[in-house]
């Protein structure tokens, strides 16, 4: 897939300089990883890589930070009830892009795996083929519209709200701090992979990298045999079995992303029932 997708600058986890916490230093370490995606790498393998890394970070905070005895001393103090309902409000933005998202790609999916069982079974049908064909440029156009519209939606949603970095002071021990900063940067990293990933799937991809990779939403390859099967003349021709093949590279791709989401979703669930804990304590 070629998408000039870069990642949205994730700013660094700005714990206080003395404190040498091993959590906070792991959680550190994570959010490090996410930062450094290989950019050499193609756009899909970041942003699966990028998801993967995420989970790994819910995986660490949901079990040793939120729930760990300091953490859940420190999210039920009082003057933290804000900072948990805050992060509660979080997690169901966070839950609905990811769902959302899934199942857009699976959808996208299903519409990949109609044509090329199409182009196998009829190919010398002309008119099935140019059938399907327009069927898949339609939903390709309405795919692309929908990451896009999402995408508007999440980047106003951190306008209107945005989360500052809670800093050490004299009401707010070493601890409380760590846990307040873990919260609000985990947020922020999670909503540069999403806001990469919506990118990714809204891009035109008609431009391929020099890896190779074939676009999410390319159309050129599909219009290109279109406009053969109608009389149209084409600068590039592509046989059946080529697009199939290619269709397959991206099938596979939007996949691994797809699973990759499916394990974040469910970390984010306990990310949430785990806060929610703390609530009715």
């Amino acid at each position: 897939m070629a998408a000039s997708t870069s990642y949205a600058t994730t700013r660094s986890i700005s714990l206080p300089t003395r404190l040498i916490h091993p959590k906070a230093k792991r959680v550190e370490d994570e959010l490090k990883k996410i930062q450094d995606l290989n950019s050499s790498s193609s756009a899909s393998s970041r942003i699966q890589l990028g998801l993967a890394r995420l989970v790994e970070l819910y995986d660490f905070v949901n079990e040793q930070v939120i729930c760990s005895p300091q953490g859940q001393q420190a999210l039920c103090l009082p003057h933290n009830a804000k900072l948990v309902e805050e992060s509660l409000d979080e997690s169901i933005l966070l839950l609905d892009v990811a769902d959302f998202t899934r199942d857009l790609i699976g959808t996208f999916l299903e519409q990949i795996q109609d044509l090329q069982s199409t182009l196998r079974r009829r190919g010398g049908d002309i008119s099935m083929i140019q059938c399907e064909i327009q069927a898949y440029i339609r939903f390709q156009k309405k795919f692309k519209n929908s990451a896009s519209r999402q995408l508007k939606s999440l980047a106003r949603t951190q306008t209107k709200k945005k989360c500052p970095v809670i800093k050490r002071s004299k009401t707010l021990d070493q601890h409380v701090s760590m846990v307040s900063n873990i919260l609000r940067q985990s947020h922020t990293s999670t909503i540069s992979i999403f806001k990469s990933l919506l990118q990714f799937l809204s891009s035109s991809g008609e431009k391929q990298k020099k890896n190779g990779e074939v676009g999410c939403v390319d159309n050129s390859m599909v219009r290109s045999f279109y406009g053969r099967i109608i009389g149209k003349k084409t600068a590039k021709v592509i046989d059946v079995k080529t697009m199939i093949g290619r269709l397959a590279i991206v099938s596979v791709s939007l996949e691994a992303i797809m699973d990759e989401l499916s394990y974040l979703s469910r970390r984010l669930i306990q990310h949430r029932a785990s806060l929610l804990n703390i609530v009715t304590q």
